[in-house]
């Protein structure tokens, strides 16, 4: 998820970021990939309201 496109290259800010030339950023495309992992984030969060909020092993 940390994929991004600078300047027609491809760069991961994890490990190249995360300052970049803001107008150099392809923003259409990382939107798009950051949507991609909505539903898992959906429900990632509605499992963690259903447990309490409590963290690995119910602590």
């Amino acid at each position: 998820a940390c994929r991004v496109t600078v300047g027609g290259e491809t760069k991961f800010a994890c490990v190249d970021g995360p300052e970049f030339d803001g107008h150099k950023v392809d923003f259409e495309e990382l939107v798009k990939r950051q949507r991609m992992f909505l539903p898992e984030e959906r429900l990632s969060s509605l499992l963690w309201e259903k447990l309490g909020g409590r963290g690995c092993g119910g602590r």
